[in-house]
């Protein structure tokens, strides 16, 4: 059995485009936080850097509408086959 390979742009960009701007911005943000503290910090800010922007992504997904969540997993549903 031949595995199609999946194409994970087009997941990516179907979460992306249905998220606010404060959203995306509250993601590069915390990003930013995590970048900064696996540079400059000990290994415990490093995780708490990463734990925020965990955070940001799962309160990002939170906020979408049902409508949304549906179309991306179609969008999922095409990529994986099933």
């Amino acid at each position: 059995m031949t595995k199609t390979k999946i194409d994970h742009a087009r997941i990516l960009n179907a979460y992306l485009s249905r998220m606010t701007l404060a959203d995306l911005e509250n993601i590069s943000e915390a990003s930013k936080r995590w970048t900064h503290a696996a540079m400059n910090y000990s290994n415990s800010q490093q995780l708490q850097a990463q734990a925020g922007f965990y955070a940001a992504v799962c309160n990002s997904v939170n906020n979408l509408i049902a409508h949304d969540l549906h179309h991306i997993e179609i969008v999922i549903e095409l990529e994986i086959g099933e």
